[in-house]
């Protein structure tokens, strides 16, 4: 037997042994925990305790990435009673080590600290996670977790079908009073902090009747069997029970920040001057918060699906929808849909990302293979650029722009934010969750700042010829092959369009 055989023979026996560990695992049932009543006689609630609209929901848009993660400071700062935190991806970046300074000063205040996170991207970070969990106010749980920590790659692989089934969910509540639910996940990219790329983002801060219903969804996930709190998960010998150093580690980094030109920024933000002089203008309507059960793999024909309440939404279009979505893998029904909507005499509008903007090539193969029968159909298709060279908010100007935000709208009359990419994984595979506003002065805005930076940030499609070509309205000339990307990058996306992967994107 050649070498190479035997070591593929090893793999795969050590692939097995794995997944029948893993399949093994039985945990100790966690305590079950619930939101705490909303704070009462503290600055944030008297606020919004004057707003005197108990029965509908104010939200106020965060498109910028100073002032989005400004607003999650400033509401960590002033939280006394519970901070709830549930996100995708944590980075340990500066914005994340900024963050979690914050969440730990909470807990040193008395405020109980619940941080619920997707397992996938926490590699080699139990560490930390241990740390900060070993606060008596921190409670640490992740979701649809690894049981095994070392081989994650590899235990991927053999437990698939559990695995690939990830919490995309995003949300921050505070006091059960005030919430910040997006597509932000948290990291340097997400708050205009990494030199080399920005994501374009969305994110609203909500106040009133959704909070409440942010929290319901919180502990439901929380409680839920898909999830373990790290303790369970990881080597009982790692756990660093010395809060004295956990202090010392905390107050050493908080040193630093003193001369962080990042934290310079913040402190500059408008945003966080009218926070302090409580000048904030909201937009006040019906809100529904709509997501996943934690066990939509399951298809339980008693659970309602995000999906089942999208899909009832952008049914309600009269007359024109608009739909922004980084990752756009519409599939022939969704397409065909949409030209027919057109042929109805509707107005459908994509914003999706160019081949040089995208993070995820594979999306992007998926995705190309639609466009061109969607723009031939009548609907209007734009692709922002990756070129973000007059981008104000940029850092030091950043290299690469990158389309982020999920957000749709109908008849400028209603809107969807939230974590939902109009493709297969969130509609089938991944959780996910948002808000639907009706308010038509927050429906318009949006869609009016989308039309008025359109020319300078997007590419519009069009047919020439019988050929996609790519018009660039700012410097008035049409772009005959995919703008601003490199052969390789094209190479790799046709590529990957011929792979039967689309149900994974």
């Amino acid at each position: 037997m050649s070498k190479n055989k035997y070591i593929l023979i090893l793999c795969y026996v050590f692939a097995f042994a794995i997944s029948g560990c893993a399949s093994k695992v039985e945990f100790e049932p966690l305590e079950k925990q619930y939101k705490l009543p909303p704070a009462s006689n503290t600055l944030l609630a008297n606020y919004i305790n004057a707003q005197d609209k108990s029965d509908v929901t104010g939200v106020k848009a965060l498109s910028d990435g100073i002032d989005a993660f400004v607003a999650r400071l400033a509401m960590i700062e002033s939280a006394k009673e519970s901070i709830d935190l549930q996100y995708y991806i944590y980075r340990n970046d500066d914005t994340g080590k900024i963050l979690t300074l914050f969440l730990y000063n909470a807990a040193e205040r008395g405020v109980r600290v619940r941080i619920l996170l997707d397992d996938l991207t926490t590699a080699n970070h139990d560490d930390g996670l241990l740390a900060v969990a070993n606060h008596p106010n921190i409670s640490v749980r992740l979701f649809n977790p690894s049981y095994e920590r070392t081989y994650r790659g590899i235990a991927f692989l053999s437990d698939f079908g559990r695995m690939n089934h990830r919490m995309h969910n995003k949300s921050l509540t505070i006091d059960n009073l005030v919430s910040v639910v997006g597509g932000r996940n948290i990291g340097n990219e997400y708050f205009s902090a990494n030199e080399n790329v920005d994501f374009g983002d969305l994110d609203v801060l909500a106040v009133g009747k959704a909070v409440d219903e942010v929290s319901t969804q919180f502990d439901i996930y929380w409680n839920s069997a898909q999830v373990q709190s790290i303790q369970q998960l990881a080597d009982p010998g790692d756990i660093n029970s010395d809060l004295v150093l956990l202090k010392t580690k905390a107050a050493e980094f908080e040193a630093t920040l003193v001369n962080n030109d990042y934290v310079k920024r913040l402190e500059q933000s408008n945003l966080l001057e009218r926070l302090k002089n409580q000048n904030l203008d909201w937009y006040w309507g019906e809100t529904h918060v709509v997501y996943d059960p934690p066990n939509k793999l399951e298809n339980n024909p008693e659970d309602r699906l995000l999906l089942d309440d999208l899909s009832f939404f952008l049914e309600q279009t009269q007359h024109e929808l608009l739909i922004v979505s980084p990752y756009f893998v519409p599939g022939d029904g969704a397409t065909n849909g949409f030209i027919n909507a057109v042929k109805a005499g509707k107005d459908i509008t994509i914003v999706t990302n160019s081949l040089a903007a995208t993070d995820v090539l594979a999306v992007h193969a998926g995705y190309q293979q639609y466009r061109q029968k969607l723009v031939e159909g009548g609907v209007k298709v734009y692709e922002v650029k990756g070129n973000p060279s007059d981008k104000k908010s940029s850092w030091k100007g950043s290299s690469k722009t990158s389309l982020h935000a999920k957000t749709f709208v109908i008849d400028k009359t209603k809107v969807f934010v939230g974590s939902f990419n109009f493709d297969p994984r969130s509609a089938l595979i991944n959780t996910e969750m948002g808000l639907i506003i009706d308010n038509a002065d927050l429906a318009a805005d949006i869609v009016n700042g989308i039309a008025a930076s359109a020319d300078d940030k997007a590419y519009e499609l069009a047919m020439e010829k019988g050929e996609l070509v790519w018009l660039d309205h700012k410097h008035d000339k049409v772009i005959y092959a995919e703008p601003g990307a490199g052969f390789w990058r094209k190479f790799f996306a046709d590529f990957l369009s011929l792979l039967p992967i689309e149900s994974q994107l």
